[in-house]
């Protein structure tokens, strides 16, 4: 009897034995595995947007002034930051500013909205209010020679000012004899955009 339990014992582990042999080489036949190493490649991109950041010099911001005029008609009367540069010798302090931080060169363009009006309705005409814009800044730059007449759309001023850089403006302003007297306000618009797109 008890060389029967042996048997039983070893007939029972080996058919485990087959069993979990039989399991084995199901999942080895079902799922097979491989030696292979692969390896593969991608591509990667990046587009970069252009920025720019742009902002009026102080006198600017706080607006054109021409004064009071006394005598008329009046021709190329200065704007009163036009020539009073502490940096430039007789340039002008009127400025727009490119950021360094911009990665684009920047054109300006500008406009005004209609020509310079008083309270009682009487006009400037908009030809009479002219400006000029450079790169550069002295007694000579911008030039009055090169004076340029406001108009209500936007008219490019100057082109490709580098990230870092100003770019310098003068406004002038003609004054014609029969000028009825009072104050006369217009708002002048700036716009920066991406080197060599249009206004």
């Amino acid at each position: 009897m008890r060389k029967r339990v042996g048997s039983e014992r070893n007939f029972n582990v080996f058919l485990v034995l087959v069993v979990t042999i039989s399991f084995a080489l199901f999942f080895l036949e079902s799922f097979p595995m491989t030696g292979n190493i692969t390896s593969g490649s991608t591509t990667s991109n990046v587009s970069i947007s252009t920025y720019y950041s742009t902002s009026l010099g102080t006198n600017l911001y706080e607006g054109i002034n021409f004064g009071a005029v006394a005598v008329l008609p009046a021709t190329n009367v200065n704007a009163t930051h036009n020539n009073d540069s502490s940096t430039y010798s007789l340039g002008t302090n009127y400025t727009i500013d490119v950021s360094a931080d911009s990665n684009s060169a920047v054109d300006f363009c500008v406009k005004a909205n209609e020509g310079l009006t008083s309270p009682a309705l009487d006009v400037i005409g908009l030809g009479n209010e002219t400006y000029y814009a450079s790169n550069l800044t002295n007694s000579t730059h911008p030039s009055l020679s090169n004076e340029i007449s406001m108009t209500t759309g936007y008219v490019k001023a100057i082109n490709s000012i580098g990230r870092g850089n100003s770019s310098y403006w003068r406004f002038w302003l003609d004054v014609p004899s029969a000028q009825a007297s009072g104050s006369y306000n217009n708002s002048v618009s700036f716009e920066g955009v991406q080197a060599g797109q249009g206004c």
